[in-house]
């Protein structure tokens, strides 16, 4: 059995998984955003959620700012566990990220991820250059991340839970926002993309490019909703992801 790490958080230990599905988050986002993914896949999968330093029981560690030292520290953590077949999922900034990771672990030798399954996110060959929400101030950034369904307005609008969460989410954004996709080379690896039918940062036809960035196949998959399927807890979104495993699952 592999040794604990703080980056991974399983409500639900499974005894030799036909397949481990590591999950990424929004940016914003915490281990708990998959809570209740459990119950909604096969028994036979194991549900690893990444939490990233600077929220919840890692609160008092640095949020990570760029994506490659935040990649070279998920490959550390993940390493002792990909020793079963296993996928990678990510939503919004979740997504490059684990674009990113699934390839790092391909090209240093690590056993290739079985899929990768993206939500909410623009290829990043086809991204703009975001707004620099994380130099807003305190209210005006709020604003911006319930907007986006990224944060509920009861967090919001409590004080004391919108200052703790605050720190990490500017670090997320500005994450996001310093991310350019240098290396065009695309990875070995199917590529499952879901978006949501009313999302209006990502329309379908910006989502099916994600096939640009694998040789190994891309499936869209259109599901309704707009943005935040993932900070819903959408049944839809959950739907899609079960979809995208099966078949993944060796017999």
């Amino acid at each position: 059995m592999a040794e604990h790490t703080p980056w991974l958080v399983v409500r639900a230990p499974v005894p030799r998984p036909a397949l481990r599905l590591f999950c990424l988050p929004y940016a914003g986002g915490n281990a708990g955003a998959f809570e209740t993914w459990r119950a909604g896949l096969p028994r036979s999968v194991e549900v690893n959620a990444v939490q990233y330093p600077g929220r919840r029981e890692r609160a008092d560690e640095q949020a990570p700012r760029r994506m490659t030292p935040l990649v070279q520290a998920l490959e550390a953590a993940l390493a002792p566990h990909l020793d079963r077949p296993y996928a990678v999922y990510g939503d919004c900034l979740g997504a490059y990220v684990a674009f990113e990771l699934v390839r790092r672990l391909a090209r240093r030798g690590h056993r290739p991820a079985d899929l990768l399954v993206v939500s909410s996110a623009v290829p990043p060959h086809r991204a703009g250059v975001e707004p620099d929400w994380s130099s807003m101030d305190d209210a005006a950034f709020l604003a911006e991340l319930v907007a986006l369904g990224t944060m509920p307005p009861a967090v919001a609008g409590h004080p004391e839970l919108a200052a703790a969460a605050l720190p990490a989410a500017r670090a997320d954004f500005e994450l996001g926002r310093s991310y350019r996709l240098r290396d065009p080379d695309p990875v070995g690896v199917p590529v499952t993309a879901i978006v949501g039918d009313a999302d209006p940062h990502v329309p379908a036809t910006q989502a099916a490019a994600w096939a640009d960035l694998t040789t190994a196949g891309c499936t869209t998959l259109t599901v309704p909703g707009g943005h935040d399927l993932l900070a819903r807890a959408d049944a839809g979104l959950l739907r899609a992801v079960r979809s995208a495993l099966v078949g993944k699952e060796p017999s």
